[in-house]
């Protein structure tokens, strides 16, 4: 698509059309207006004029995105989007279109209650054989603290889970199984309840739309379509006609009544050095992988404006810790996703980071140093942006039985997560699990909260100021560029990394050597340091006894203020 079509549906989609409501044809001539027309008169004929807007930016919308159309909301819908602190728990479209009874739901809400001793009452089992898994999620947030439910309206396998009025959803056939038939009546007693509702959507991983669309999947060089490990094909993330596709399906999903969409497999399949040499993706201009996912982010921010929902990402645990997309190379870059959505949710299950990783053995078994360690990875990132995402983790809710060592994720292992989590701040998380069965008993764990987890003179990572400070001089010796600009002021650098990388390798400046001789507090919570250092650049070098480093607190995290350098030449 070009550009200039590109922009014309956008601006049709936010009912920017210039001239939408000075057409020449000829309308329906309006009634007569009284000489001094009271409030009541005049408000009608702005709500006359407004419908008439309406009507023609519609009919102008329908012509530009065809088979993609979706109608904008009720002009009556309010504008602002609903928010809470998502404490959430997954549910199939299966499980979502069960039947269920209010009866069921407040008998599994007491259990909870009695069972955790809340309500002093005793523990009746006599009817949890009659609750179905949507009865006992709904009991859970009736008891507990869980506030939302994450609902797959487009899943794994590209399939749309109720009956849709998009042209290009019913040409596909991806709703023939519409478990969510009834949905209204389930979205009625969510809103009824407060309850957050948040729609999944699987982006690019659907293998339904792309063997029914193979031109709009990852090609392979030799000819054909790709096809993953699992044998499942992808759609092409570079392509546009798909990223129209799935941002039709999350407008639909917003007038339905979710306040949230929330994008999954917002990437490019893994095991990249397989397929990369192998692959063709038509459409990529030269971009790498993570502008592609960048691109769609910023397209379906703005598409999904006039619908007043929220937008948020899940991303692999691993890119808390990896940087620009690499080893990975498919699509996640932190920096990226975080800038370009509301919510980001990393994926931080301890059963899916290998041996070794933060130096455990078996990750597996240590719920809640996983989690804190990924954590304060995902921090310190976001804390080197301007405006980033919220940052909402998913917990592991189920028990890993194919690695080697695993432990149960039941109550105990469920609230280590949660807990290690809010102890640094993080208070928003989704509970995955696929059988969409759950422990009520793994949100009663306040009282295991260390409120003194962080101590004074520390920032939110845990460390002291030298200790930020000597990561930052080890960063200038040794050139990493990545922890340069985490703990450079945002002020003090370039916001784009690629463009802070290119201002740092122009001044051509090496660090050689350094002692830190003191680091003083201050009054107005900076640090002084006082460091004994050698620069040098080709022609001139800096030695210097007392060169004074400031250390800040921003974002909560510590930040290095570069000393002033007295260069000469080398030859003096």
């Amino acid at each position: 698509m070009n550009k200039r079509k590109f922009l014309l549906i956008l601006m049709l989609s936010f009912g920017l059309v210039l001239g939408a409501c000075s057409k020449d044809e000829p309308t329906n001539e309006n009634p007569p207006v009284e000489e001094n027309p009271n409030q009541e008169e005049l408000d009608r004929l702005e709500r006359e004029r407004l419908i008439e807007e309406r009507r023609v930016l519609e009919e102008e919308r329908k012509v530009a995105l065809g088979e993609f159309y979706v109608p904008l909301p009720d002009l009556d819908d309010p504008v602002e989007p609903y928010t809470v602190k998502a404490k959430a728990l997954y549910m199939t479209s299966n499980v979502a279109g069960f039947n269920f009874d209010e009866e069921d739901i407040q008998y599994y809400a007491n259990y909870i209650l009695a069972l955790s001793g809340q309500s002093g009452q005793p523990v009746d089992e006599s009817r949890l054989d009659d609750v179905n898994k949507l009865e006992k999620i709904l009991g859970i947030i009736e008891a507990t603290e869980v506030n939302s439910v994450v609902i797959d309206v487009k899943n794994d396998l590209g399939l749309v889970a109720w009956q849709s009025d998009i042209e290009i959803v019913n040409t596909v056939g991806s709703n023939w199984n519409t478990p969510m038939k009834n949905f209204s009546v389930l979205m009625d007693y969510l809103k009824s309840k407060e309850i957050y509702t948040i729609a999944r959507i699987v982006a690019f991983k659907d293998p339904y739309f792309a063997e029914n669309n193979p031109d709009h999947s990852i090609q392979l060089s030799a000819g054909g379509v790709y096809k993953d490990k699992a044998g499942f094909a992808w759609v092409n993330p570079f392509d546009e006609y798909v990223w129209k596709y799935v941002v039709a399906i999350s407008q639909e999903a917003a007038l339905r009544g979710f306040d949230e969409i929330q994008y999954d497999y917002i990437r490019f399949p893994d095991n990249a050095k397989h397929y990369n040499e192998i692959t063709t993706f038509p459409g990529r201009n030269g971009r790498d992988k993570d502008e592609a996912i960048e691109d769609f982010l910023i397209y379906a921010q703005e598409a999904l404006k006039p619908y007043h929902v929220h937008v948020s990402a899940d991303v692999f645990g691993v890119i808390t810790h990896s940087w620009d997309d690499k080893p990975e190379d498919i699509g996640q870059t932190w920096r990226k996703i975080t800038n370009n959505t509301e919510y980001i949710s990393p994926m931080v299950y301890p059963s899916h980071y290998g041996r070794g990783y933060y130096g455990f053995d078996v990750p597996d078994q240590h719920p809640y140093e996983v989690i804190q360690i990924a954590s304060r990875e995902a921090i310190e990132r976001n804390a080197a942006q301007k405006n980033p995402a919220i940052i909402r983790h998913w917990y592991q809710g189920f028990t890993a039985t194919w690695v080697k060592g695993y432990i149960p994720y039941e109550e105990e292992s469920i609230q280590k997560q949660i807990i290690a989590g809010v102890e640094l701040g993080l208070d928003e998380y989704i509970i995955w699990n696929s059988g969409n069965t759950y422990y009520p008993l793994s949100f009663f764990y306040h009282d295991k909260v260390n409120p003194n987890l962080r101590q004074q003179g520390f920032d939110i990572l845990g460390r002291s100021a030298e200790e930020a400070l000597t990561r930052y001089l080890d960063a200038q010796r040794f050139k990493r560029t990545n922890h340069l600009y985490l703990l450079t002021p945002l002020d003090a650098r370039a916001e784009d990394y690629d463009d802070f990388v290119l201002d740092y390798q122009a001044k051509g400046i090496q660090l050689m050597s350094y002692t830190i001789q003191s680091v003083n507090a201050q009054e107005d919570g900076s640090s002084i340091a006082s460091v004994k250092v050698k620069y040098q650049t080709d022609t001139q070098e800096a030695v210097m006894e007392d060169a004074k480093f400031t250390i800040i607190l921003e974002n909560d995290v510590y930040k290095i203020v570069e000393a002033e350098l007295n260069f000469t030449d080398k030859t003096n």
